[in-house]
């Protein structure tokens, strides 16, 4: 009878012992397939969030080439420029922001090397931007002709402020300078001189455009960035950046329809503009920049984009997007 009850004991232990694994088995199973399911879902919902991304730079690009489909002069006053666009969506939203590029000093124009001790036009240029955003003089030198090394395409340093490979060797992190147009304008933050403080204050006015011209469209530059039109002009008017925000301020609201009508505004008429400023000038862009936000449930994608008009169609040239909390 013992031996019996003992053979219950061990068969009792056996059972419990078969049923602690098939319970484990299932948890584990079901913990698996829980964790499918909710990758599935996330990967579903970021599909469509990715896709609702999409629909923000198509409907963008059929804006601009609306806008642009009858019209070679671009202005504030057309739809493009309607700031921080809304739409809702099943279960989210898409929203955007779309940018004329040539309202802004493209700093990869600055590349030209001085000549006869006389510093390059763009160099000035933006060394009169950086010191009517309240920089101080020597510091703007130094990221004016860093600049220009940075994009360059020898390793020789240009000027007696400038940096090239073995400056940025010596680094913590060591690195070497591009000695290429800039890709983005975040690459600033890489050249001598650039603190993020220093980052942070001028980069609104800046853009990196993926060639060397400078076009500035004098439609589209804001009042709050006058100071732009001030250091283009800075080396030969003797003009304020208050004369440019009155200048802005008394723009027509469909834009002037030619830089000849811009130069003829009461605040430039009787200057004569060298050639050379003039050719920077222009009514039109063909550089758009879009930053978008699209959102789908509670996922969110923020993405960059850089269009590029030819025969008034807006083409993609850069795309970059991230998810975002």
């Amino acid at each position: 009878m013992h031996s019996a009850s003992k053979q219950n004991g061990i068969a009792l232990i056996t059972i419990l012992m078969i049923l602690a694994i098939m319970v484990t088995i299932a948890t584990t199973m079901t913990g698996r397939m829980t964790a499918s399911l909710l990758r599935t879902e996330g990967l579903s919902f970021s599909q469509k969030v990715y896709w609702y991304g999409q629909a923000s730079v198509e409907f963008s690009r059929m804006i601009l080439n609306n806008d642009l489909a009858d019209s070679d002069v671009v202005s504030l006053d057309q739809l493009w420029a309607t700031p921080d666009m809304v739409f809702p969506v099943d279960e989210g939203t898409i929203a955007g922001t779309l940018k004329d590029y040539r309202s802004c000093f493209n700093v990869n124009a600055i590349a030209l090397a001085d000549k006869d001790d006389v510093k390059a036009l763009p160099v000035s240029q933006f060394q009169a931007l950086l010191e009517a955003l309240e920089l101080e003089e020597y510091t703007a030198e130094i990221i004016a002709a860093s600049t220009r090394d940075w994009i360059d395409s020898n390793d020789t340093v240009d000027g007696s402020q400038g940096a090239e490979d073995r400056i940025y060797e010596a680094r913590g992190v060591p690195h070497l300078a591009a000695n290429n147009l800039m890709v983005d304008i975040s690459e600033l933050r890489a050249v001598q001189g650039v603190s993020g403080k220093v980052y942070e204050r001028i980069k609104p006015y800046l853009c990196a455009l993926p060639v060397s011209t400078q076009l500035i469209n004098v439609n589209t530059v804001t009042l709050d960035q006058a100071e732009i039109l001030y250091a283009l002009f800075k080396p030969e008017l003797e003009l304020t950046v208050e004369d440019f925000e009155q200048l802005i301020e008394d723009r027509p609201t469909s834009g002037w329809t030619s830089t000849t009508q811009f130069l003829e505004s009461s605040q430039l008429a009787g200057y004569d503009v060298p050639e050379d400023i003039k050719s920077q000038l222009s009514v039109s862009s063909e550089f758009f920049h879009l930053y978008g936000v699209a959102q789908f449930d509670d996922r969110l994608m923020a993405l960059k984009l850089l269009f590029k008009i030819e025969d008034k169609k807006a083409t993609t040239i850069r795309f970059q997007y991230a998810g975002i909390e």
